[in-house]
């Protein structure tokens, strides 16, 4: 005689029990108001020491400085959750935006020379995700080369700052909407897609549970290389954005105007509390995370202290952060 059996409450693959999803619902909360409460200090002090720090001109500098890296976070929270990385993306934004810069002076029409470098991000993503999706060797590894190919191949376009860019796409650059530009509200529009795509989609929780084991995504059916490949692809669209939106910023392209932005986005998302090894996170932290770096960032302008710093503690809190993390 059979006996009755509980249905599980879930069959996704590495579903929490109601218990776990409280437990880690109450730490993500807590994370989420250490960030905000450092946040605070971080402001009352700078306002301290600077009273421009509170003026909304810089504000608005603010958002900008935090728009480029902040796009680029927002693919890389999805990417880490799935237990991916990408070290490319900043060489990436730069190797993009040298195409289009390149075809921009060669008098291609700006349309079509956005289009193909955006499509050349895309294209370095895909080749991202297929090394990840059917290589055994860790994603670090193998985007880190990507990251010295690309740098190379930025400079082989040129190794000299390409400033001919046409008055039509600089002028995107100088509108407002709302009182702000065009990338402060792409970064707003980037980071809401990403958080309902990661929580409020079936691929968001295929996501997540790629993340916290691969092979039982696998079992449960998941696309798993699938997934990988249009993680990467969609990080390499992203890229692509920031790269036009840099290009438009700084009124060039340059080489090497993409070096570090991936540490700055990796150091948000871990900040945020998202780990290396995947199978958590969240928008909301990365954004606490974009926040806090930017702020950083800013106050060090301000107070005049040396810009080498700014890199070691970046680097000190990408450390601390990866060092905070705990398995669950």
């Amino acid at each position: 005689m059979s006996s009755s059996t509980a249905t599980p409450a879930s069959t996704e693959p590495g579903a929490p029990t109601a218990r776990g999803r409280i437990r880690g619902l109450v730490t993500t909360r807590r994370s989420h108001l250490a960030l905000l409460a450092v946040i605070v200090v971080l402001v009352v002090i700078t306002s301290w020491r600077s009273p421009v720090f509170l003026s909304w001109g810089n504000f608005a500098n603010i958002l900008q400085q935090m728009a480029i890296f902040g796009i680029l976070a927002a693919g890389t929270t999805a990417l880490m959750v799935s237990g991916g990385l990408d070290l490319s993306i900043g060489s990436n934004v730069s190797f993009s935006a040298m195409i289009m810069g390149s075809l921009m002076v060669h008098h291609w029409p700006p349309g079509v020379a956005v289009l193909l470098g955006v499509l050349a991000a895309i294209g370095v993503g895909l080749c991202n995700g297929v090394l990840a999706a059917f290589s055994r060797s860790h994603p670090f590894i193998l985007t880190l080369g990507m990251l010295t190919l690309l740098q190379g191949a930025a400079l082989l376009i040129s190794n000299v700052p390409i400033t001919a860019i046409p008055d039509s796409v600089l002028a995107i650059g100088l509108q407002r909407f709302g009182g702000l530009p065009p990338l402060v509200w792409a970064l707003c529009i980037t980071l809401l897609a990403a958080h309902i795509l990661l929580r409020y989609s079936k691929i968001g929780r295929w996501i997540y549970a790629l993340g916290a084991s691969s092979s039982a995504a696998y079992r449960a059916g998941i696309p798993v290389r699938t997934l990988k490949i249009c993680l990467y692809a969609g990080n390499g669209l992203l890229v692509g954005v920031a790269a036009v939106l840099f290009l438009i910023q700084l009124a060039s392209a340059q080489a090497q105007m993409g070096t570090g932005l991936e540490m700055t986005a990796i150091a948000a998302v871990a900040v945020g509390g998202t780990p290396l090894a995947g199978g958590r996170g969240d928008i909301p932290g990365t954004i606490l995370g974009i926040i806090l770096l930017g702020l950083i960032g800013n106050a060090l302008n301000l107070m005049s202290i040396p810009g080498e710093l700014r890199y070691v503690l970046q680097g000190a809190v990408i450390v601390v952060a990866v060092m905070a993390q705990r398995e669950k």
